[in-house]
């Protein structure tokens, strides 16, 4: 009797049918993946956009803010007294200014907020929420939520 070594049809089909579907979970994965990845990177960016006017603020000894345009998909960093553009950032596709608690959020020249605020940035089923603290003027990002789907 011979001994053959090799694999049979059937387990090759096995084979190639776990490795796509391990590569179809990946391929899926990813795109919530960058979905989440991209929109941890624009809450960091506005994050930094924030602290460096609320640094301007204290440094420059007068009001220096942002101003959040929803329908643009924009912020612009100003100063007031007089008013001046410092710079307008657009925010890359897929994420969206879901929502803000005001149109602006000013620093005052102690470095604290005029009030108190919350933005939600959006990116297909992912949520990220921002605030800025009113005494101190902190401004922090949340932890990212993902929308689930009951399927109705």
């Amino acid at each position: 009797m011979k001994n053959q070594s090799g694999l049979t049809l059937l387990e090759v089909t096995i084979a190639l049918a776990i490795i796509l579907v391990v590569i179809s979970g990946m391929l899926i994965g990813n795109r919530s993946s960058s979905e989440y990845s991209s929109l941890r990177s624009a809450a960091i960016l506005l994050q930094a956009d924030m602290r460096y006017a609320q640094r301007r603020a204290i440094t420059e000894g007068r009001r220096v803010g942002i101003a959040f345009d929803p329908a643009y998909n924009r912020y612009t960093i100003i100063t007031e007294r007089p008013f001046s553009t410092i710079r307008t950032v657009y925010l890359s596709d897929g994420i969206h200014l879901h929502e803000t608690s005001h149109a602006r959020l000013i620093f005052l020249p102690r470095g604290t907020a005029s009030s108190a605020f919350r933005l939600t940035l959006r990116s297909g089923t992912y949520w990220q929420r921002i605030t800025a603290t009113l005494s101190g003027g902190q401004v922090r990002i949340h932890d990212i939520i993902k929308e689930e789907h009951d399927g109705t």
